[in-house]
């Protein structure tokens, strides 16, 4: 018997529901020694224990963090290309697998960049709303939108380390208004989440930014693609 009208638009919801919040949680179990001292970071009560639990993620990061959101983005990816269905827990191990050391070695790059770039603002002491303030805030869009466009472009690209670099540093300063878009985007996702509906985090918080960060990544690329077309070039197939 087939689904028509509401009936079918309420299995389609229900399906995307249940890809997003298994995707987070399988993210979260990968994630699992960072997901700890992130939530006792919370309970931290002095700059010092602060600052040695911030370490020690950053220790962790380019071994947990950065291969298990890589298979996140790899697993979203499938969705937005249409991929046919695979279930989500062999896709998801897939992608970690074949992106393990090139998302590790892309984490030891940047995850000293984002502690050096934190740090400073933390012992800054700049105001809120002042010039410099504005200033930390469009650098730390433009680290955002180079993380993720790392990540994308790692599922979606064979590619090399320092090749994925260059293009994610390009497509962040060379779209502003998406750059700008995702940023605010998932700005006010992840701030409606924390203030509104905390219970949805362990469900949502990663695999939504992951979709609308590669959503906003294959757009640039379709546009980019569509260009060197019409200027009746060619472009390496290198995608995954």
């Amino acid at each position: 018997m087939g689904y028509t009208g509401f009936s079918r638009i309420l299995l389609v919801f229900s399906e995307w529901i249940m890809k997003f919040a298994v995707t987070n949680i399988i993210w979260l179990l990968f994630n699992l020694p960072v997901v700890y001292f992130v939530l006792i970071l919370l309970y931290a009560d002095t700059f010092e224990k602060f600052q040695l639990i911030v370490i020690t993620i950053a220790v962790l990061a380019p071994f947990f963090f950065f291969p298990a959101t890589t298979a996140m983005f790899g697993a979203v990816r499938d969705w937005i290309l249409g991929k046919k269905a695979v279930p989500l827990i062999s896709s998801y191990w897939k992608y970690y697998k074949e992106n393990y050391l090139k998302s590790l070695l892309g984490g030891i790059i940047i995850v000293p960049i984002w502690s050096a770039w934190l740090y400073n603002y933390l012992t800054s002491g700049v105001q809120i709303g002042s010039i410099s303030f504005y200033f930390y805030v469009i650098v730390t869009i433009f680290l955002f939108t180079f993380t993720v466009h790392f990540f994308s472009d790692t599922v979606h690209f064979q590619a090399k380390l320092k090749d994925s670099f260059i293009k994610s540093i390009l497509l962040a300063i060379g779209n502003p208004h998406y750059t700008l878009l995702l940023a605010v985007l998932s700005g006010m996702f992840l701030f409606l989440l924390i203030k509104y509906i905390p219970v949805f985090i362990p469900f949502c918080l990663g695999s939504i930014i992951a979709y609308l960060s590669f959503y906003g990544y294959y757009r640039i690329f379709l546009k980019m693609q569509s260009l060197v077309e019409k200027l009746g070039g060619t472009e390496e197939n290198t995608e995954q």
